[in-house]
């Protein structure tokens, strides 16, 4: 009877210890955009989504938007929209209590000049990229903006705020929703399959804001260049995708 006793209250322990641990990270590559969903290459507004190859790019590419910085005005167009490589687990969404970040990896050249300027995307998530939080696009409710009031690199805090495994040497930095105050709700995330948009706020001719990957994540652990190849799904020649273990985890 001791024995059992004994045997029970390991396993009660070991049940409590699993569901306060419980947590779920899923990183989204910005390449994975869904071309029927998402307004790409053409002009919206005087302003374009384009792919980039800038230096320190996850996966070789980013996107970004040169235009006319009106974009705050625009309505959040043009946009792309992203479905989730893995599905939310059960127990891990906003309904189920569980808080969600959003972090983006972002190549940030007017950093190098002034702080208020060209950095500024629009986030809205949805289960069936139909019915979307916030409801309306260009709700500043969730967003990255002005990260502070410093040039980089003195504008990385190692909070909310995080240097890529570029350093110091180009201005890419991850960058968390709530940074600077900016966002007032966190993403919505259902059980099950999800979508983020993304819209362009600012822009520039030139010196326009990229974006390469986003990290979605419960655990109120930080992003970084060296976790994300593991959860990545990487395009390879002939348009097949290569799942990662991290993904096949993610899914079992």
């Amino acid at each position: 009877m001791k024995t059992i006793f004994s045997i029970s209250v390991v396993l009660l322990c070991l049940m409590i210890c699993t569901y306060a641990y419980s947590a779920q990270v899923i990183y989204v590559g910005v390449w994975a955009f869904d071309p029927a969903l998402s307004q790409f290459g053409v002009d919206v507004k005087g302003n374009k989504w384009v792919e980039t190859k800038d230096p320190g790019s996850i996966n070789g590419v980013s996107y970004g938007n040169p235009g006319d910085n009106n974009a705050g005005n625009d309505g959040g167009e043009p946009y792309l929209v992203i479905k989730f490589p893995d599905k939310v687990k059960a127990g891990e969404s906003s309904a189920d209590g569980k808080k969600w970040s959003l972090w983006a990896r972002v190549y940030e050249p007017q950093a190098l000049i002034d702080a208020t300027n060209f950095n500024s995307f629009f986030f809205r998530t949805s289960a069936d990229a139909t019915n979307w939080t916030p409801a309306a696009r260009a709700d500043v409710t969730l967003r990255i903006n002005d990260p502070s009031a410093a040039l980089f690199p003195d504008d990385i805090n190692g909070v909310d705020l995080l240097f890529t495994n570029q350093g110091k040497t180009m201005p890419w930095w991850w960058q968390k929703h709530t940074a600077n105050a900016q966002s007032t709700i966190d993403p919505v995330l259902a059980v099950g399959d999800n979508y983020v948009e993304i819209g362009t706020r600012e822009s520039d001719a030139v010196n326009y804001s990229r974006i390469n990957v986003l990290c979605f994540r419960n655990d109120d652990k930080l992003p970084s260049d060296d976790e994300a190849p593991q959860f990545l799904t990487p395009v390879q020649p002939g348009g097949k995708l290569t799942m990662t273990w991290g993904s096949i985890k993610a899914n079992r």
